[in-house]
């Protein structure tokens, strides 16, 4: 079983690695994030009229009774 000063020195070794990694990686990920959205997130089989568009003839009435 590990210890609490092992627990500890994971967290500062943790806190020391990756604090100054994300503060560098705060410059290119939204760039990353976005381009990788874009690439996959293409629609490209999708028709532009699809199921959640209704001709004006399929619309409820709103005083059906």
């Amino acid at each position: 079983m590990m210890s609490l000063a092992d627990i500890l020195q994971l967290i500062v070794l943790c806190a020391i690695i990756f604090l100054p990694l994300g503060y560098s990686a705060r410059r290119w990920l939204p760039v990353l994030h976005l381009r990788v959205r874009q690439i996959i997130g293409k629609p490209r089989y999708v028709k532009p009229a699809g199921v959640l568009r209704r001709n004006a003839s399929v619309r409820a009435d709103k005083h059906d009774k």
